[in-house]
C-alpha cells in the first residue's frame, strides 16, 4: 500500500474519530478512557469542558479515580494526519511535525514542565497539566499515518489525592512555538508562581551579580565513582582523592582576577566531609584533607575580598550509610517504597545512593546546616544538588508518607529557606514544580545536542527557555559546561539557547568513564593549567558582556531559517541568529559567518 493510500485512510480515520468525539473545530468535550486495576472493563467517557479566564478545563474528580490504575485523555483536536499543518512539542523541548513516517510512539519521561503543545488545521493549544500534574506524562503516537497526542495518568500505585485537572489555552491557528510558551509563561506569572528577574534583581544584591558573573563549580575532593565499598564504615571507608585544596582555590581566586575576570560565583564542590557524595547527609567539618575550616573561611574570605560571590554545593535528596562515621545515619529519614523497601538506584562517593523523604530532610537538617554555612562565609545563589531535576517522589512510609504534591510543596520550601538563608537558590535542572524559587538551573537538558532522538521528535527546541529565560538563569545542557573549551557547534547551541556561562573544574571524575558533561574539561593541577582553564573562561566572559543584558529578558521567539541556521528573538527587539553550516549566511541584510552567530540589536 502507498503512503499516500494510507494517509488518505488516516484522514478518512480521523474525521470519524472527531465527528464522535466532538465537534471538528472547537471541541466541547474530551475523550477520557479509564483502566481498573480492581476487575472493571475498561471505560471511555466524554468529559466536557468548564470554561474559566479564557481556557477550557477538564476535570475529574478525585472521587471517581478509586480503583483507577490509569486514564488517558485525549482532545480531538489534536489528532492530526501525516502532510497536515502544525506541530507539537513537550516540556523537554522536543519538537515534531506531522510527518508520513512508519509507525512510532514516544512518551516524554519527564516533567519538565506541566505544560505541552498542540497545533493542528482544527485547533491550536497550549495544555497545562493541573491537577495530579506528577503522575502524567505525555505522549506522542503515529500509526499508518494518524498522529495523536495525549496525555496518561499513571495511579495503580497512588491513593488520589486531588482532582484530575487540565487547562487547555486555546490559541491562534498560526500560534507559533513562543505564543504556546508564552501562555504558559502568562499563566505562571498571573498565579504568582514565578516573577520576573529584573524585579527580583533588584531586591536582592545576589542575584543581581549572578546575573552578569559566569558560574564556576570546583570539584575539591571526592571518593571512587562508582564505589568499590558499597555500604562504608569507618574501617572501610574509601580514601579521597584530593583536587583543589582551600588554599588551591583561592589561587584561582587570584587567577581570575589577574587575568581580568571581574565577576564569578564560584561555587565550592566536595569541599565537606568525605567529598563530593562522600557521606551525606553528614556535610560538617570541612575535610581536614583540603585544609580545614580555618583555612575554608581564610579562602572564602579572600575571594569575596577580590570581588567575588561564593556559596557551595550540598544535597538533601541522597543519603549513604557512610554518614554513621559522623552519627548521622538514620533509616527514619530515607524514602520508603510501595513494597516497603528503600530505593538505592545507584552508587555514588559515598557507595550505595539512598533517596531520602523531603518531609523528614527538611525538618532535620536545615535548621542546622544553614547558620554553619553562613559562619564559613557562603553568601549567593546556594546549590542544592538532584531536586530541580527529578520528578517529584512519593513516600510511602506510615510515619511520614509524603504524596508527589507534597514533595513539591515541601521542595519548594526548602528553596525559600535557601533563598532567605543565603541570597538565593540554585540547583541542578529546571523542573518546574520548584521554580517559585528558583534563581539558576546548572543544565536545564541532559540531551546531548547532535545525538539521536527518537523517531517522532524531528529536533529540540528553546521550548523551556522561551517559558523561563527572564526569570531563572539556566545552562541549557550538560554539555554547554566548559562551552568555550569545546566544539564550535557547542558554543553555537549554548548561545542559541540564551545560556548563563557555566563551568566545572573536574567535571570529569567518574573512574567508570561516563562523563555526561562531555570529555572535554578544565582543571588546575599546575600553575600551568590552571592559566590556560582561567583564559577559557575569561574567553566566555568577555563574549558574556555583549549578551549578558538578554538574561533580563524574556525569550519571545524562535524558528529555523534554513536547514542549520536559527534565529532567537527576544522582548526587547533584540535577535541572535545562529549558523551552524559551513558557509556565510544572509537575512535581512546580515552576514551571518559560518558556524558563529550575529547578534543583531533592536531598532531605535
Amino acid at each position: 500500500m502507498s503512503p499516500s493510500s494510507l494517509s488518505a485512510r488516516a484522514l478518512v480515520a480521523s474525521i470519524l474519530l472527531l465527528t464522535l468525539l466532538g465537534r471538528a473545530s472547537g471541541a466541547e468535550s474530551a475523550v477520557a478512557t479509564f483502566y481498573y486495576s480492581d476487575g472493571r472493563a475498561t471505560e471511555t467517557r466524554s468529559i466536557p469542558f468548564e470554561s474559566r479566564d479564557g481556557a477550557e478545563i477538564l476535570r475529574i474528580p478525585v472521587a471517581e479515580l478509586q480503583g483507577v490504575s490509569s486514564v488517558e485523555v485525549e482532545r480531538p483536536e489534536q489528532v492530526a494526519t501525516a502532510g497536515e499543518d502544525g506541530f507539537f512539542v513537550f516540556s523537554n523541548g522536543f519538537y515534531g511535525t506531522w510527518r508520513d513516517i512508519p509507525d512510532a510512539r514516544y512518551n516524554c519521561p519527564h516533567r519538565v514542565m506541566s505544560v505541552y503543545g498542540v497545533k493542528t488545521p482544527r485547533g491550536a493549544f497550549a495544555t497545562i497539566l493541573e491537577g495530579l500534574v506528577y503522575e502524567a506524562r505525555e505522549f506522542v503516537e503515529v500509526k499508518a499515518g494518524r498522529w495523536r497526542v495525549f496525555v496518561r495518568y499513571e495511579l495503580k500505585s497512588v491513593e488520589p489525592y486531588e482532582d484530575l485537572s487540565i487547562r487547555y489555552v486555546p490559541l491562534p491557528l498560526d500560534a507559533t512555538l513562543g505564543d504556546m510558551a508564552a501562555a504558559y509563561r502568562d499563566y505562571q506569572l498571573a498565579r504568582g508562581e514565578v516573577r520576573p528577574l529584573k524585579e527580583r534583581a533588584k531586591e536582592r544584591p545576589e542575584l543581581a551579580y549572578a546575573v552578569e558573573a559566569p558560574e564556576v563549580r570546583i570539584r575539591m575532593g571526592w571518593k571512587p565513582v562508582p564505589s568499590p565499598v558499597p555500604e562504608q564504615s569507618a574501617e572501610n571507608e574509601p580514601e579521597m582523592k584530593v583536587a583543589v585544596t582551600f588554599e588551591r582555590f583561592e589561587e584561582i581566586a587570584e587567577e581570575f582576577k589577574r587575568q581580568g575576570i571581574d565577576k564569578a560565583e564560584f561555587c565550592l564542590v566536595g569541599w565537606n566531609i568525605g567529598g563530593h557524595d562522600g557521606r551525606y547527609p553528614q556535610i560538617f567539618p570541612p575535610d581536614e584533607r583540603l585544609g580545614g575550616e580555618a583555612k575554608l573561611k581564610e579562602a572564602v574570605a579572600r575571594a569575596q575580598e577580590l570581588g567575588y560571590q561564593v556559596v557551595c554545593h550540598q544535597n538533601y535528596s541522597d543519603a549513604y550509610r557512610a554518614s554513621q562515621i559522623g552519627g548521622l545515619w538514620d533509616e527514619g529519614y530515607l524514602l520508603v517504597k510501595p513494597d516497603g523497601t528503600f530505593n538505592t538506584y545507584t552508587t555514588w562517593g559515598g557507595g550505595n545512593m539512598y533517596e531520602t523523604c523531603p518531609k523528614e530532610m527538611l525538618k532535620r537538617f536545615p535548621k542546622g546546616d544553614f547558620p554553619k554555612l553562613r559562619e564559613l562565609g557562603f553568601r549567593g545563589l546556594h546549590y542544592i544538588d538532584v531536586y530541580s531535576t527529578v520528578d517529584p517522589r512519593a513516600c510511602y512510609s506510615e510515619e511520614h508518607p509524603v504524596n508527589r504534591r507534597e514533595f513539591a510543596d515541601l521542595t519548594t520550601e526548602l528553596a525559600k529557606q535557601s533563598r532567605d538563608a543565603f541570597g538565593g537558590f540554585a540547583s541542578e535542572g529546571g523542573f518546574d514544580y520548584c521554580v517559585k524559587y528558583l534563581d539558576y538551573a546548572l543544565y536545564v537538558s541532559f540531551w546531548k545536542p547532535g545525538s539521536a532522538l527518537p523517531a517522532p521528535v524531528e529536533r529540540v527546541v528553546p521550548f523551556w527557555q522561551l517559558v523561563y529565560n527572564g526569570i531563572v538563569l539556566s545552562n541549557p545542557f550538560a554539555e554547554t559546561m566548559n562551552y568555550s573549551i569545546k566544539t564550535p557547534a557547542d558554543r553555537l547551541k549554548f548561545i542559541e539557547f540564551g545560556g548563563r556561562p557555566s563551568f566545572y573544574f573536574y567535571s570529569k571524575f567518574r573512574d567508570s568513564g561516563t562523563n555526561w558533561m562531555g570529555d572535554a574539561d578544565i582543571t588546575c593541577s599546575t600553575d600551568e593549567e590552571l592559566r590556560a582553564s582561567v583564559a577559557k573562561i575569561k574567553e566566555a566572559f568577555d563574549e558574556y558582556q555583549k549578551l549578558k543584558r538578554l538574561q533580563l529578558e524574556y525569550m519571545t521567539s524562535h524558528e529555523r531559517l534554513a536547514e542549520n541556521v536559527f534565529k532567537t528573538g527576544y522582548s526587547n527587539g533584540a535577535q541572535i541568529v545562529v549558523n551552524y553550516g559551513d558557509a556565510p549566511f544572509e537575512w535581512n541584510g546580515t552576514t551571518v559567518p559560518a558556524l558563529d552567530y550575529s547578534l543583531i540589536e533592536p531598532q531605535r
